[in-house]
């Protein structure tokens, strides 16, 4: 075998293990995971909906708390160093228009996405309330994609 077709197998063999570690890599980043947790009937003091699919395996619900004077609640998620809240209001939150990219969570929502609000990443959508989730990174925002938090609050039930 002369040496320009070794160059050519060489070649061939390694984009495909280049595209193969990618293909891998995004299938894992994109993957969400199960979430059950539903707040104590106490804490219903009005309507909301949480979470059922986050982007981490072992997360879990660290805090939850309902506002006693208005429809406010606020959820804090971790998983070892991985830190999201989920915020729940009657208010509109605001961000800087700059800011904010608009996305289409589900059929027939919209929400803002926010790539890097002082370090922060977050979506913000209304439903029957208005919602948030803010994810907090370990090192850069992007360890969770905006295609992860677009199904984080698809799941929300």
């Amino acid at each position: 075998m002369n040496v320009t077709k070794r160059k050519i197998i060489f070649s061939v063999i390694l984009l495909a293990a280049i595209g193969a570690i990618i293909l891998v890599w995004s299938e894992f980043r994109e993957r969400m995971y199960d979430l059950y947790y539903t707040p104590k009937a106490s804490q219903m003091t009005f309507e909301f909906k949480t979470p059922t699919q986050v982007p981490f395996a072992e997360m879990k619900v660290n805090d939850f708390s309902v506002g006693e004077d208005q429809q406010e609640a606020e959820m804090s998620l971790n998983a070892d160093i991985n830190m999201m809240d989920i915020r729940i209001s009657s208010s509109k939150p605001e961000y800087e228009a700059d800011k904010v990219e608009r996305v289409k969570i589900g059929h027939d929502t919209f929400g803002d996405f926010i790539p890097n609000n002082s370090g922060r990443r977050i979506l913000a959508w209304k439903d029957d309330m208005y919602y948030e989730i803010i994810y907090y990174p370990k090192v850069t925002p992007k360890e969770v994609s905006k295609i992860q938090l677009i199904q984080m609050a698809e799941s929300f039930q």
